[in-house]
């Protein structure tokens, strides 16, 4: 008999899942077991990283949308959980780099990279998680409710506006953890880089040992 993967049964939605590091983490997630819910604002990449994971035996979903977008993320999820019955995972990794340093950046761009960076980051988290808690408070269940995680990108030479985001993720994932650890959600930081996708899927295997 073959042994059922560590996270099968759970489902993980992964943004910026068309490229880097979300996209690695989608196919490490997918091949431990996990349904995948790719998302990504580029439709060929992330149907690239969907197709990836059925390739190698696992099941994914691709959805094209803004993250930073509310109604688009709320819209996502309500399909997720229409289609997979349930959440269990959001790992946030979408990204947006401005090309101008400082004295050049423009309004649009510190916009853009504060909307993807951080403001999209925190759309999907809570979004998630009032699905979370309300499938653990339905289950009538003390057992934690999931998990999310928030990609925090290295590089002190990262442009201003990027590093201003990183902190205000820092700081947002560390008052999330302790407001909705009551609910039973746990939210962590995964430091990016090729260790990333590896300890995403450790830190969803000591939720669900």
């Amino acid at each position: 008999m073959t042994a059922a993967l560590p996270l099968s049964g759970r489902v993980a939605i992964v943004t910026g899942a068309g490229r880097e590091d979300g996209r690695a983490i989608a196919l490490a997630l997918g091949a431990a077991g996990a349904a995948v819910v790719a998302v990504d604002l580029n439709p060929d990449a992330v149907q690239a990283t969907a197709d990836a994971i059925t390739a190698l035996g696992g099941s994914a979903d691709a959805h094209t949308l803004d993250p930073a977008f509310k109604l688009a993320v709320q819209t996502m999820l309500y399909t997720v959980l229409e289609v997979r019955g349930r959440v269990d995972i959001l790992v946030n990794a979408a990204a947006f780099e401005p090309r101008a340093d400082a004295l050049r950046l423009d309004e649009a761009e510190w916009n853009r990279t504060l909307d993807v960076n951080l403001k999209a980051a925190f759309l999907a988290a809570q979004t998630v998680a009032r699905a979370l808690k309300a499938q653990r408070e339905a289950a009538g269940s003390a057992a934690p409710a999931g998990l999310i995680l928030n990609l925090l990108r290295s590089g002190a030479a990262a442009p201003a506006a990027v590093q201003a985001a990183r902190a205000g993720l820092a700081a947002l994932t560390e008052a999330l953890a302790a407001e909705w650890a009551a609910h039973g959600v746990q939210v962590a930081a995964l430091p990016s880089g090729p260790e990333a996708a590896a300890q995403a899927v450790a830190r969803a295997q000591a939720v669900w040992p």
